[in-house]
C-alpha cells in the first residue's frame, strides 16, 4: 500500500507527528501506534522503520528500494518483528532482542528497529522484560509497538511510550474508494470489517486463499434452512478448505459479520453489505441469532485450543440448531 497517501488523506494527525519529528531528528526512542481492528499498524510502522532507518533527511522520502523490501520481509540485520497477534511471543524473544540491539549494528545505516504487533497480547513474563528495556532505551534504538485495543495495554507501558491514535476510516467512503481502484463491491463490503484501508482491501481482494474462504462462507449461509445441503457444504466444502487453525478462524469471522447484521436488519438497522440481500432473506427466519452469534463467536476463540477442528465446526452446528435437529439429516 501507498502508505505517504493513506498517512494524508486518513491520518493527518500521525502524518504531522512523524514527518515533523523526522525532519527535525527529534524522535521518540517508543511508540504505541493505535487503532481500530484492520487498520493497517503493520504496513505503516515499517513504513516509518524504513524512513527512521534510511536517515533521509526529507520525510518519507525512500530511494532505497532494497532496504524497504527488506524490511517489508523481515530481512534487514538491524530490523526485528515480533507477531503476538498472529503468533506466540516468548521471553526469550524480549531478551534475545535486547542482546542483539546491544551489540554494534549490523547494516551500515547504524540505527536499529524492532516492532511488535499485537502488544496487548504479551504475557506478563514477557511484558515485565519489555518494560525493563523501555526504561533503559540504548542509543539510535526505535520501537513501534502496536495494538488494537488500547485499553488492554498496562499504564506501566502506556507511561514509558509516545501514543499515536489512527483514525477509522467511515466503511462507506472505504468501500466506494476500493471499487473505484478496482475493487468488485461483493468483496469491498466484507472486506471493509476487516481491513480499514482500500490498498489493503484491494491487496486481500487478489488473494486467492481470502476469495476461496469467503466464498465457501457465502455458501454455508445460502444452505443454511437447507440441512442436507448444509451437511453437503460442510463435508465437502468447509471441512477440505478450512483446514488449519488460521483458514478456520477467518471462516468463522465471515460468518459471524453475516449473522451480526442480520441482527441489525431484524432491528430495522441498515446493513454494509447490500449486496446480498438473498442471502438476508433466509437468514431473517433463523429462530435464534443472538444465540448463533455467541456460539460462533465462542467457537472461533476455541480454534486454538481444539485439537480436532472437523468436529469444532460441525459440532459448532450441531449446536446452532440444536441435537435433535441435526440429528434428522
Amino acid at each position: 500500500m501507498n502508505c505517504v497517501d493513506y498517512l494524508q488523506k486518513y491520518q493527518d494527525i500521525p502524518y504531522k507527528i512523524f514527518y515533523n519529528s523526522i525532519k527535525n531528528n527529534k524522535l521518540f526512542h517508543a511508540y504505541l501506534l493505535s487503532g481500530e481492528v484492520g487498520s493497517p499498524l503493520v504496513e505503516v510502522a515499517k513504513f516509518l522503520a524504513t524512513t527512521i532507518i534510511e536517515g533521509n533527511p526529507e520525510p518519507f522520502v525512500i530511494k532505497d528500494e532494497l532496504l524497504k523490501k527488506r524490511i517489508e520481509n523481515n530481512k534487514f540485520g538491524d530490523f526485528v518483528f515480533l507477531d503476538a497477534k498472529e503468533g506466540t511471543v516468548k521471553i526469550d524473544d524480549i531478551r534475545n532482542l535486547e542482546t542483539k540491539f546491544a551489540r554494534t549494528s549490523e547494516e551500515k545505516y547504524g540505527k536499529k528497529v524492532y516492532m511488535i504487533n499485537g502488544v496487548e497480547n504479551l504475557s506478563i513474563e514477557c511484558i515485565n522484560a519489555l518494560l525493563k528495556f523501555l526504561e533503559e532505551p540504548l542509543a539510535n534504538t526505535y520501537a513501534f509497538l502496536l495494538t488494537e485495543n488500547e485499553f488492554a495495554i498496562l499504564p506501566t507501558i502506556k507511561s514509558r511510550v509516545q501514543i499515536i491514535h489512527f483514525q477509522s476510516i467511515d466503511q462507506e467512503v472505504l468501500i466506494n474508494h476500493a471499487i473505484e481502484i478496482g475493487v468488485e463491491r461483493s468483496l469491498a463490503e466484507i472486506l471493509s470489517f476487516f481491513y480499514n484501508s482500500s490498498d489493503s482491501i484491494l491487496e486481500k481482494s487478489k488473494d486467492e486463499s481470502t476469495t476461496k474462504i469467503i466464498n465457501i462462507a457465502i455458501e454455508t449461509l445460502k444452505n443454511i434452512n437447507l440441512k442436507r445441503q448444509l451437511f453437503d457444504v460442510l463435508f465437502n466444502s468447509v471441512l477440505k478448505t478450512c483446514n488449519n487453525k488460521i483458514t478456520i478462524r477467518w471462516y468463522f469471522d465471515y460468518l459471524i459479520v453475516f449473522f451480526k447484521e442480520a441482527l441489525k436488519l431484524k432491528n430495522r438497522q441498515d446493513t454494509i453489505l447490500k449486496s446480498y440481500v438473498n442471502i438476508f432473506k433466509d437468514l431473517a427466519s433463523f429462530p435464534n441469532l443472538e444465540g448463533a452469534i455467541l456460539k460462533l463467536m465462542h467457537s472461533r476463540n476455541e480454534v486454538n485450543y481444539n485439537l480436532n477442528s472437523n468436529l469444532l465446526i460441525i459440532h459448532t452446528f450441531r449446536d446452532i440448531f440444536g441435537d435433535t435437529k441435526w440429528n434428522t439429516i
